[in-house]
């Protein structure tokens, strides 16, 4: 408890003008209290509520949830200006929640590209390799006699033993003729 300057009546906390004298208890509570709103009452810097009406003489920061009086421009806790805040509050979520995004979608790609690029390859690599359609050698197993093929007759088109139409260069294979050199086989012959 203070006692007023002017006629050194004791003053109770919170009060900026005396209730015996009618003037300001103190030069600095007067200059920096708060208006109320509602009833115009001045009240002691750091009251929350009007002595008088109970009216709320502070607003809370959209942006750091701390007190300030209503009467200031911005907050005293993080500096951001009341006026317009819920708008940059809200644009500011939206740009965290987007770059949120980004960096969950750049994360998960940097992990799935590698899957799938080697998906990709393994599906070309099929393809071109024999999988879908290409090159696959099915004949010319001579397992008879311990001869298991001899290796290739340049005499009679084809492989020693074998068979010199072979499902590489006859229009009736697997493959559809597609390594057909118009003779004997894939490797040559007449």
């Amino acid at each position: 408890m203070s006692n007023c300057e002017k006629c050194g009546a004791p003053a109770a906390q919170g009060v900026v003008t005396c209730t015996f004298c009618g003037q300001a208890v103190s030069a600095e509570i007067a200059r920096t209290a708060i208006p109320c709103r509602q009833c115009r009452t001045l009240n002691a810097w750091g009251t929350t509520k009007c002595m008088r009406c109970s009216g709320w003489l502070v607003v809370q920061c959209v942006f750091c949830g701390n007190l300030s009086p209503y009467n200031i421009s911005a907050c005293l806790t993080c500096n951001e200006a009341f006026a317009g805040s819920a708008e940059r509050k809200a644009a500011r979520d939206q740009q965290m929640q987007h770059q949120q995004r980004m960096q969950t979608v750049g994360t998960v790609g940097g992990v799935a590209a590698p899957f799938l690029g080697a998906m990709a390859g393994g599906m070309l690599g099929g393809w071109a390799g024999g999988g879908f359609g290409g090159y696959h050698h099915h004949q010319n197993h001579n397992y008879d006699g311990g001869n298991w093929g001899g290796g290739y007759d340049s005499g009679g088109g084809g492989w020693a033993g074998g068979n010199s139409g072979s499902d590489f260069g006859s229009g009736g294979s697997e493959t559809g003729g597609v390594f057909d050199s118009g003779g004997g086989g894939f490797f040559g012959g007449s």
